[in-house]
């Protein structure tokens, strides 16, 4: 199955993937606070369609090319956006980062991670990976079982 990009800003798309099936968000370079958002809102929007096909979906957060977030930015994803996407029907969260541990995008990441924590627990499972392969392998094997 072809892989479908139906999202594109700036650099950053947002994309399809109906093997899996998951939105994959490919985070490229610096995006204001407002752009970061509406990408997300965006993806959101078509994963509740793509929801209806398939009765579950996951989410991919590729972050090996982006800069770093704003830290209000990631509390904003984690008490706004979570909500929703829970509501959406996502349980399984895959991120991948950059083998650099030192990458800005890897200290949003886990910032983020510890903010959803304490916002939603365990609700919404996060993982991450060294690549996009293993990050859908992960959910189409977690999906599988839901």
């Amino acid at each position: 199955m072809k892989i479908e990009t139906f999202y594109t800003q700036g650099e950053s798309t947002l994309n399809y993937d109906p093997s899996v099936p998951c939105i994959i968000v490919n985070n490229v370079g610096f995006a204001t606070s407002e752009e970061f958002r509406a990408l997300l809102n965006k993806g959101l929007e078509f994963l509740i369609e793509k929801q209806k096909i398939h009765g579950k979906i996951g989410w991919l957060s590729n972050l090996v090319q982006a800069d770093a977030y704003s830290e209000d930015d990631m509390k904003w994803v984690a008490t706004d956006f979570d909500a929703r996407a829970y509501e959406a029907g996502v349980r399984h969260v895959s991120f991948v980062l950059a083998e650099d541990a030192y990458a800005f995008a890897n200290f949003s990441a886990e910032t983020y991670q510890k903010y959803s924590q304490e916002e939603i627990g365990e609700k919404i499972v996060i993982r991450n990976f060294k690549d996009e392969a293993s990050a859908k392998a992960w959910l189409r094997e977690v999906l599988s079982r839901q």
